[in-house]
């Protein structure tokens, strides 16, 4: 029994069809197909079955699943024994919300690059649905981004701190009252996809108090939304952190409203099933430490990290340091940079 059958039964039930397993796995639909039909051979059982157009597992299906997930596992581990005299290496895929990617994760992205070189860091901007969905689907390793009812049945998820999201416009701005109810406002909401966790929070809370918009502007961009909004085309809701500077600078104001400063929790998420790489283990620590700094309770900056392999040596450091603010040349979210390639980039919050 081949390993790979193994690997094409798992990535087809995780996608839900043969093209799909077969464009994750680079293969043609053919080759997927043949190789189901080889494992199905080899048990001497049927593992699908049709209901309607789909392909469902059998009972006996999804009994294979479990110890073909266990054994797949297992070999994970047996390569990564064999990788570790060589220090950290292989690759690990990240999808992150376009607000933490942009002006939270350089620090994270900075030092584990320095810390593990040999790994090919694959990060991709997504909505926090898309990334509950690949991590699911085993897409991505890792997804780092705001709770949007993520499942807990089939993902390890762990909060790493709350950030504040507040109403955000202009100094010109000419209707700041977002507390009276029942009001049709002539002005236009700035935000991104309609799947953007702010923008249902917003919406949820302007249908609530009955307050009615002339347009909703919808962007791709977390700059290019700032940029309009400083322009006075609209008001948006993001981040604190990610308008720090217009803030400071008095570019954009704060406009008063219970729902601006709503904390919402930022989290990472992994597969319960899948097994943990030393290179995914280095870069959770490294999110607890630089995103969990300042909630009770958590760890401190100045608590060293365990020892990881290819660490000791690279790293002596403690975070006892202030809190490194976004460089400013970054927070367009321009920077591509992996640790050994590209960052690829598709814009959504």
């Amino acid at each position: 029994m081949e390993l790979k059958n193994l690997r094409t039964f798992q990535a087809v039930v995780d996608r839900g069809s043969y093209q799909r397993a077969a464009e994750a796995l680079g293969y043609a639909q053919s080759t997927i197909t043949a190789q189901i039909q080889q494992l199905e051979e080899e048990l001497g059982v049927p593992l699908f079955q049709r209901a309607g157009r789909r392909m469902v597992l059998t009972r006996v299906g999804e009994q294979v699943l479990v110890q073909a997930r266990e054994l797949l596992r297992a070999a994970d581990r047996l390569l990564q024994l064999g990788r570790e005299g060589q220090g950290l290496s292989g690759s690990l895929r990240a999808d992150m919300a376009e607000t933490l990617l942009c002006y939270q994760m350089q620090p994270v992205i900075r030092r584990f690059r320095r810390l593990a070189p040999q790994v090919r860091l694959i990060i991709q901007s997504r909505n926090c649905q898309q990334i509950a969905e690949n991590v699911r689907s085993g897409a991505c390793d890792l997804g780092v981004g705001y709770d949007m009812d993520w499942c807990r049945e089939a993902l390890e998820v762990e909060q790493l701190g709350e950030y504040e999201v507040i109403l955000l416009a202009s100094p010109e701005f000419r209707h700041p009252d977002f507390i009276t109810s029942g009001q049709r406002k002539p002005v236009s909401l700035v935000t991104d996809e309609p799947d953007s966790i702010f923008r249902r929070r917003l919406e949820d809370y302007l249908r609530a108090r009955d307050i009615i918009l002339d347009h909703t502007l919808e962007l791709w961009s977390i700059e290019t939304i700032k940029r309009c909004v400083m322009s006075d085309l609209g008001f948006t809701y993001l981040p604190r952190f990610a308008a720090q500077e217009e803030l400071a600078s008095g570019r954009l104001i704060e406009l008063e409203a219970p729902i601006s400063g709503v904390r919402f929790p930022a989290l990472c998420a992994r597969r319960r099933d899948r097994w943990v790489s030393p290179a995914m283990e280095l870069f959770m620590e490294l999110l607890r430490e630089e995103l969990c700094w300042d909630q009770p309770n958590r760890r401190r900056k100045g608590t060293m990290l365990p020892s990881l392999p290819g660490r000791s040596r690279m790293e002596k450091e403690t975070c006892s340091k202030s809190r490194p603010q976004p460089d400013p040349s970054s927070s367009s979210c321009q920077e591509r940079a992996t640790s050994s390639g590209s960052l690829r980039n598709t814009p959504q919050p």
